[in-house]
């Protein structure tokens, strides 16, 4: 990955695991002997999270999305669902949360799973995976009209536990590479 022209960040400065933290990353001139620089994440994470989540559905034939025990009892199109539920609800969180409105209580992954396949699972492929992207380059783009300590700050309060935006998104990005990474092993295993 390339960071500001010339600078080029190892796979670990980009891991979403490391998502709007500050971390040390090593870094190279072209040419140069390595360096050690620090850097923050930006939203750009927030976007990668989503991009490895479609690679791994990337080329799958449309028949294989409805297949059954993919990811628990779920297909894949039933997980790609459940991931636009969150969002919208991770969207709609960080609009309450501007506007100073109370989030409401945490919604459980069963409301979350029980709404979100009545919205998208009996949708067309091509739209749901459209849904994907666009419903997370909205929460980027909500996210990065906020300052750094703005999305430190832990502004955001479910139930008893307060969060910050950057949790938030962290979350939301593990969330994606654990579905990812799980779709992929299927595929692996089935020959998809």
């Amino acid at each position: 990955m390339t960071i500001g022209g010339d600078v080029e960040a190892s796979p670990a400065a980009s891991s979403a695991t490391t998502a709007h933290s500050e971390h040390y990353s090593s870094t190279r001139l072209r040419g140069a002997p390595m360096v050690v620089a620090k850097a923050k994440s930006d939203t750009t994470d927030c976007t990668d999270g989503r991009s490895c989540l479609l690679e791994a559905v990337d080329g799958l034939p449309p028949e294989s999305f409805d297949i059954p025990d993919v990811i628990g009892d779920w297909s894949v199109r039933d997980c790609l669902a459940h991931l636009v539920g969150w969002d919208a609800w991770a969207v709609n969180a960080l609009e309450r949360s501007a506007a100073g409105m109370p989030l409401g209580p945490f919604p459980t992954e069963r409301e979350i799973n029980d709404a979100a396949p009545n919205d998208w699972s009996g949708r067309p492929i091509d739209e749901l995976l459209t849904m994907l992207r666009n419903i997370r380059d909205t929460l980027s783009d909500r996210v990065s009209q906020l300052t750094d300590d703005e999305r430190d700050e832990k502004s955001m309060a479910v139930e008893d536990v307060s969060l910050s935006v950057n949790e938030l998104v962290d979350g939301l990005i593990e969330h994606d590479m654990e579905h990812a990474g799980q779709i992929r092993t299927w595929r692996k295993t089935q020959g998809v």
